[in-house]
């Protein structure tokens, strides 16, 4: 039988927060999820009336790695009907093996979860998530990768899964740029590659989906310094892969990596959310870091064009689960400064839909 955990902070909290043009960015708490640490890179999606989200990583020793602290991945899963007036978030089983920083994505049949990692590996499986009769999770196999992935980006466009990106190894020092389609409708024709994404190999950029394009924005590219160590370089560039090849779109105003993925959209507009830009990365001790941005860029698929939506009134996460819900989009757990995990899971109204509600 499932262990239901019921939660101290039930839905509360509307956070509203002025942008450009009078726009809003309207963020509503939900139940945390019952752990003290919370989790970042965990994957997430839909389930009927659930949202289904676990796995991920954290320190729950709460020693922060420069201080000897270990990394561990989980894989623990969670359910929650955020529409219950009880809402309560309830372990239904566990993941096929401890994993984070994959990509997950609601499709019809259930939630794909592709690759990711633990402390040693990146994985090339594949799995589809769907509930049996007793509520619990259970998993069939899809065609897996071509080779380890983890920290890449995807999204569904249309019946079909794209992928950019992301690293093969944990110790890695470069990022891939290869790119990657599964026809949901087609899979024993298992992962084709598509055309690389012609710019530097990347990590940690954001996907998006509109109007059956591909869209794969900013994230940092690696390099080996001296040591062999990797180094990572913030990007600001943004692509399109539509009718077989790629498009070089307008720069984000300032570089962003982690920013939730897959983006949020709202008819022709894609709101990219948090994000690391970089302006924090020479600090002396990761102590002094004032977290993750707090803002809310929109990009305008028909114009080209970026600007402003508004900021986060919560602690903006990054390597945060998103799950597109009625309109909205959840936002499960993610990490809020180097190495803090937050257990916050919050419901991110795009301005866009706010806007058009009142046409």
């Amino acid at each position: 039988m499932s262990a239901s955990i019921l939660c101290p902070l039930v839905v509360a909290s509307l956070a509203i927060s002025a942008g450009a043009g009078g726009e809003v960015v309207v963020t509503t708490l939900l139940p945390a999820v019952p752990d003290v640490h919370g989790f970042a890179g965990s994957f997430a999606g839909r389930l009927g009336t659930q949202v289904v989200a676990g796995g991920g990583a954290n320190f729950p020793d709460g020693v922060m790695p420069w201080d000897g602290g270990k990394k561990v991945w989980h894989d623990t899963l969670y359910a929650l009907d955020p529409e219950s007036p009880a809402a309560a978030w309830k372990v239904i089983g566990h993941l096929p093996q401890a994993n984070g920083y994959g990509v997950s994505l609601s499709v019809r049949e259930g939630i794909v979860l592709i690759g990711g990692s633990d402390a040693t590996r990146h994985f090339r499986e594949v799995w589809l998530l769907t509930l049996a009769a007793d509520g619990q999770a259970q998993f069939r196999p899809l065609p897996p990768l071509a080779t380890g992935l983890a920290q890449m980006s995807g999204a569904l466009v249309g019946r079909r899964i794209h992928l950019c990106g992301g690293i093969e190894t944990p110790d890695a020092t470069t990022a891939t740029n290869a790119h990657w389609m599964l026809d949901l409708d087609a899979s024993d024709k298992g992962w084709q590659a598509l055309p690389a994404l012609p710019a530097a190999g990347r990590m940690l950029a954001t996907a998006a989906a509109v109007d059956g394009a591909f869209f794969c924005l900013a994230g940092c590219s690696l390099a080996a310094d001296a040591a062999g160590k990797p180094v990572r370089s913030y990007l600001r560039d943004a692509w399109k892969f539509s009718a077989g090849r790629w498009l070089r779109l307008a720069d984000l105003p300032h570089p962003l990596v982690a920013a939730a993925s897959p983006a949020p959209v709202a008819g022709a507009a894609v709101f990219v959310v948090s994000g690391d830009d970089g302006s924090q990365a020479g600090l002396t001790s990761p102590t002094t870091h004032s977290g993750f941005s707090k803002e809310v860029l929109r990009y305008d698929t028909g114009r080209d064009t970026w600007s402003v939506a508004g900021e986060l009134s919560v602690a903006p996460p990054v390597c945060v689960a998103v799950v597109p819900w009625q309109g909205d989009f959840i936002f499960f757990n993610g990490e809020v400064k180097p190495g803090l995990r937050t257990s916050q899971v919050f419901r991110f109204t795009p301005p866009a839909s706010k806007a058009a509600a009142h046409e």
